[in-house]
């Protein structure tokens, strides 16, 4: 899986961590010393930004010998990347390409379980997270959900139409509502119009005044399911995403509701993953 990240975003990575020189590898003078890096699982995963790990080791003038693609499901002990070269190279990439792997692993792995346990129950139900990655993360982070099964919810701003309630403060009437709505689908044709609800007195509201997408915010699955029903019912063509508080715990009763869409922050917040890094003289 490729995503983009440019030399320059590789280079600032490694400025962050190595803004001079290792000091210790210096002072020791091995740094022209002959060496190899393997990475490997500490437990069941879905690893991640492996391909950028080794954009890592390559730029600091090592050679990579062994990668696999992110994305890829693994169990414990088994290797994800290997890399060779001279010690200064090896020591200067190992906890770059580390983190890079275990934040990203971390999500990814955490993506694919709430895919799984999601569509377990419900095999149509798209599983997509939200724009709440840790600010500077997006681009790892988009790549990590991908890799574990899921979708961007939305890339940013500039990318959809989402209405929220503080939106809506600056509209007087629900009259007046519509009729933006319908301004909305003429200024912008080629977009969906979507818009979020806390009440089921809203979602027919905004049903009526013919959105094409109600993503609902924080209602129980109790309240979800006949809701979900009838408004299918009634608006077929109608897409209908539950938001709010969705993790590994509540997935499968969300997905049981019959809702379209998943919207989530869970993966983006736990532990990394546990990944080992062994080092040895050639």
């Amino acid at each position: 899986m490729r995503m983009f990240f440019s030399d320059e975003e590789i280079a600032q990575l490694i400025a962050e961590d190595v803004p001079f020189l290792d000091l210790t590898t210096y002072g020791l003078n091995i740094g022209k010393e002959l060496g190899e890096i393997e990475f490997s699982t500490r437990h069941t995963m879905t690893i991640c930004a492996t391909e950028e790990a080794a954009r890592v080791f390559e730029k600091c003038g090592a050679k990579v010998e062994y990668l696999l693609e992110s994305g890829t499901c693994l169990t414990s002990q088994q290797l994800i990347l290997k890399a060779s070269g001279c010690a200064e190279a090896l020591h200067i990439g190992w906890r770059v390409a580390l983190n890079l792997m275990e934040y990203a692993s971390g999500i990814a792995t955490r993506a694919k379980e709430l895919v799984d346990a999601a569509k377990n129950v419900n095999s149509d139900v798209a599983v997509v997270t939200t724009r709440k990655c840790f600010p500077g993360t997006r681009i790892i982070s988009m790549k990590a959900i991908l890799a574990g099964g899921a979708t961007p919810h939305r890339l940013g701003l500039s990318e959809t139409v989402l209405i929220f309630k503080q939106h809506l403060l600056f509209i007087d009437s629900i009259a007046e509502i519509s009729e933006r709505i319908n301004q909305m689908r003429k200024r912008f044709p080629e977009q969906k119009i979507a818009i979020e609800v806390e009440t089921e007195t809203d979602a027919w509201m905004v049903a009526e005044a013919g959105v094409d997408l109600i993503q609902f915010d924080k209602i129980p699955t109790v309240e979800l399911s006949g809701l979900v029903t009838e408004l299918k019912q009634k608006y077929p063509g109608l897409k209908l995403a539950a938001a709010g508080g969705i993790n590994l715990e509540n997935v499968r009763n969300y997905a049981s509701t019959g809702v379209d869409i998943l919207v989530t922050s869970y993966p983006y917040f736990g532990k990394p993953a546990d990944i080992g890094a062994k080092m040895k003289r050639r």
